[in-house]
């Protein structure tokens, strides 16, 4: 079972959400803490081979995130809208 981090900015960008779609992306975390392999669940993103970002699909929102095995925890980097996520990682 691994253990999510949120950083100050995912923090703010999870307060600043419509109160239905923070609880979806809430329960998507655990669900995603849940897994044996949460790698599976989640899409690579290109061009951050140095520390691997990966991307979760909640709705019209994006987790970006990283997952370090040794120590089973997921880093939750930002939570934004489709449209301008990837312009700011």
């Amino acid at each position: 079972m691994y253990t999510v981090h949120l950083t100050r900015r995912a923090q703010k960008d999870l307060l600043d959400l419509p109160k239905t779609q923070a609880h979806r992306i809430r329960t998507a975390l655990n669900d995603l803490a849940q897994e044996t392999e949460p790698w599976l669940l989640v899409k690579k993103l290109q061009g951050h081979e140095e520390v691997p970002l990966y991307s979760c699909r909640v709705g019209q929102y994006r987790i970006i995130l990283t997952i370090d095995h040794g120590h089973l925890v997921i880093f939750v980097i930002t939570i934004e809208h489709r449209r301008s996520v990837y312009r700011h990682i």
